[in-house]
């Protein structure tokens, strides 16, 4: 029997940070997601607009409370928020792409 068939999602938009968030560390996720909007933005954390008003936290929170190992590559919350492009993969990986930048199709994390 062959495994089964695996999630691929993809962008085109130019990633511009690569964050993580460790489950079981001081940061939360929000925290780390507004940090990584920070540094895709230039700005401080205290500089940009709300995150909630973009994506629901709680759906963010459940994503990740509930990781599995492996299975967590194919479960993925994605958003836009201002012109980035916002990927939040179960095993704590964010990625935050310029929208405004196309290229290629690719993998969303590679």
């Amino acid at each position: 029997m062959g495994s089964a068939p695996q999630l691929n999602v993809y962008r085109s938009c130019e990633p511009v940070v690569d964050a993580r968030f460790e489950k079981g560390g001081e940061e939360t996720i929000t925290d780390a997601l507004v940090g990584a909007l920070a540094a895709a933005e230039g700005v401080g954390v205290t500089d940009i607009d709300p995150v909630y008003d973009a994506v629901d936290l709680d759906a963010l929170e459940r994503l990740l409370e509930n990781h599995e190992g492996a299975a967590d590559a194919e479960r993925l919350l994605s958003f836009t928020f201002d012109r980035w492009n916002v990927f939040v993969r179960a095993d704590g990986r964010i990625r935050v792409c310029d929208g405004g930048k196309h290229v290629d199709p690719a993998p969303v994390f590679e």
